[in-house]
């Protein structure tokens, strides 16, 4: 932002050098990057970050300058300005997209006389980059600089029916703007119209149809809000930049939109004569009412680390313009339209610590830490990478939007999704961890490197049927081109490092998006946690993926119920082990999971293990059959088992697979 001292002192006192005032502006948040001198002026080029759009214009740096100086700040004094009939009779605004316009407003000058501006507006907007071009448009560009609040001027004679609309382009629409630049538009640019065709583009530029001439006698003046973030996507698709859309990009005063106007008519009718019309044509969707924020005297001392007394802190606010009010222990303030930026009491303390001197904060030779202990959260999730990184994992981290199909392929059909002007695609909050590592899947393989295995510890986004919010809740999920069998090792390394006692349990079942021949719940301690299963091939092609992969994915709120939890020790056993593998003939539809419980039934102290080993199929087994080889692990505390005794424990199991079941032992 230039800053011509001579212009900015219409508003505030100037009493100090050049570059004393450079060094305050930085003491209060804004470099000055350079230092211009003329024969009449000093030029100031001032930093201002993109939160502070209020000080684009000479009204908000002379508002700060005040605060910081203790001068009087007064704004241009307007008036009430002659009029000549009713705006009513002569123009109306329909604003048919109030959420991308939150305020639209037209006055109405006629018999105007379009000419050259006088000498001294020319050398103030030359002095900050503007070059002058009529006394109407020039007035408007006055106004820019004053009130950063960008303005347009119609010629009125031009408009049909002499009317504006607001609305969203259309597909196959064309528009020349001021510059000459022909823009196609579509449904996602905000456009004005009147009404016939497009004569300007919102927040942007005007069209070269409207535009006010040498033999304009007529016009209607606009002053608007815009919504930042179109905006900004149509200043870009049309590749157009303005001092315009930079100031609508980041946000304008919605009450200064009318004084802005006000301004601009009271120039007009100076420089080249006219008749304003009675009234403003004003659509606000939502008049403005003043936030209220409070302030802990006793915060900001301990977040600055200095002591600076309530009635100071006070004295501060009222000098921002806050209005504040000290209410039992706190100080409410009423943020003013043109501070936006402020939204919390942090935001407030910065307040204070910038007008109070960030050079008043005093710096210490060393800093001291308490020592805590670690949290948790950061406890189990340093331990999780770890197990992992042993497994051969590495992490990945990925954005938390995918695409609306993506989440259907794992069986959400109702994820939650931001508004496609937003975001076009991949605008859908993900459900789960898995098609995003997925989709970095397929870059490795891009890559020229298929063999991956990948874990991701993020938030997911649950819909919940009823609910306007989903379940949101922290996933750890994995991928790997391995194999199931190294997948579930992994898992089970998870398990025991982080849930240390828990009990894993593997139960097959019917997942969307993994195969349905593996796909399995994983358990803990009978709680359903997470699943696991090879990836279905109709993901893998969605994917173009060309290899296998595994992937599992559990809730980290699991691990972390039990992640504060010891093991017990347990000495070593004194007696050896015996173990018999049974290879046993069952029915194809028989599950692990089956045979499994049918074992656990059969209460035998001895037994410490039930493992399964493999399954075939093929001859001799019978046709609709297969035979699951599963170890059986006895051991006694108190003596070395004999032959006879296990044996005796195997024909009881092999009883009860046979009554539950219909095993036989394979011979």
């Amino acid at each position: 932002m230039k800053v011509s001292l001579n212009w900015l002192t219409d508003y505030v006192k100037v009493s100090m050098p050049a570059k004393e005032l450079a060094d305050l502006f930085l003491r209060i948040g804004f470099p000055v990057e350079e230092i211009v001198e003329t024969d009449t002026d000093i030029v100031l080029d001032l930093e201002v970050t993109s939160n502070r759009p209020d000080l684009l214009g000479y009204i908000g740096v002379a508002r700060e300058l005040a605060a910081a100086t203790g001068e009087t700040f007064t704004p241009p004094k307007i008036g009430r300005l002659p009029t000549v009939g009713s705006v009513e009779d002569l123009t109306s605004v329909e604003v048919q997209d109030p959420d991308l316009c939150p305020r639209y407003t037209a006055r109405v000058i006629r018999n105007i006389t379009v000419g050259p501006s006088p000498k001294w507006m020319i050398e103030r907007l030359e002095a900050v980059g503007l070059r002058g071009i009529n006394n109407i448009v020039d007035a408007t560009n006055y106004v820019l600089m004053e009130y950063s609040q960008p303005l347009h001027c119609f010629d009125y004679d031009k408009l049909t029916e002499h009317r504006i609309v607001v609305r969203r382009g259309r597909q196959g629409e064309t528009m020349v703007s001021i510059d000459q630049t022909t823009c196609r538009l579509d449904d996602q640019m905000l456009i004005i119209a009147d009404a016939r065709r497009p004569v300007a583009i919102a927040g942007v530029m005007g069209g070269l149809d409207t535009e006010v001439g040498e033999a304009t006698r007529n016009v209607l003046i606009e002053s608007a809000q815009f919504d930042p973030l179109v905006t900004r996507r149509t200043s870009r698709r049309l590749a157009i930049m303005s001092e315009s859309n930079y100031r609508f990009e980041r946000g304008v005063d919605p009450v200064g939109v009318d004084a802005a106007s006000l301004r601009a008519c009271q120039l007009i009718l100076e420089l080249a004569g006219g008749e304003l019309a009675d009234g403003v044509a004003d659509v606000w969707a939502k008049p403005f009412k003043p936030a209220r924020l409070a302030l802990r005297p006793a915060r900001t001392n301990a977040l600055l680390g200095v002591k600076i007394p309530q009635a100071r802190q006070v004295a501060i606010l009222r000098r921002l313009g806050l209005a504040p009010k000290p209410q039992r222990g706190r100080i409410v303030c009423a943020i003013p339209s043109h501070r936006g930026d402020l939204t919390r009491e942090a935001d407030l303390i910065e307040e204070v610590a910038r007008l109070e001197g960030y050079d008043k904060i005093p710096v210490f030779d060393r800093v001291t830490h308490t020592v805590v202990s670690e949290p948790p959260t950061q406890r189990v999730r340093r331990g999780v990478a770890a197990a992992l990184a042993a497994a051969g994992f590495d992490e990945a981290v990925t954005v938390g939007f995918i695409d609306a199909k993506e989440a259907d392929l794992f069986g959400c059909t109702d994820a939650i999704a931001v508004d496609t002007l937003t975001r076009k695609t991949n605008n859908t909050l993900r459900p789960t961890l898995l098609p995003s590592l997925l989709g970095v899947c397929k870059t490795n393989q891009d890559a020229g490197n298929g063999e991956v295995s990948l874990y991701e510890l993020a938030a997911v986004f649950v819909p919940r049927a009823g609910a306007a919010l989903p379940d949101e809740h922290t996933e750890l999920a994995m991928v790997s081109s391995s194999g199931l069998r190294e997948l579930r090792g992994a898992l089970e390394a998870v398990i025991a490092r982080n849930a240390a006692g828990g009990r894993l349990e593997i139960r097959p079942g019917a997942v969307r998006g993994l195969d349905g021949q593996a796909a399995a719940e994983v358990l803990l301690d009978d709680r359903p946690i997470g699943i696991i299963g090879p990836v279905a091939a109709d993901v893998l092609d969605h994917y173009g993926l060309e290899r296998p992969l595994a992937a599992a994915a559990i809730r980290f709120d699991a691990l972390l119920a039990r992640g504060g939890q010891v093991a017990s020790f347990q000495a070593l056993p004194r007696f050896p082990s015996v173990r018999r593998d049974l290879s046993l003939i069952v029915a194809d539809a028989t599950t692990w999971g089956k045979l499994a419980e049918a074992v656990a039934a059969v209460e035998q102290p001895l037994r410490v293990g039930v493992d399964y080993v493999t399954t075939y199929r093929g001859k001799p087994i019978p046709e609709g059959h297969k035979s699951v080889t599963v170890t059986l692990t006895y051991r006694s505390q108190t003596e070395t088992l004999r032959g006879e005794q296990v044996d005796e424990q195997v024909a009881q199991v092999l009883g009860a697979l046979k009554d539950a079941l219909a095993a036989e032992l394979r011979a």
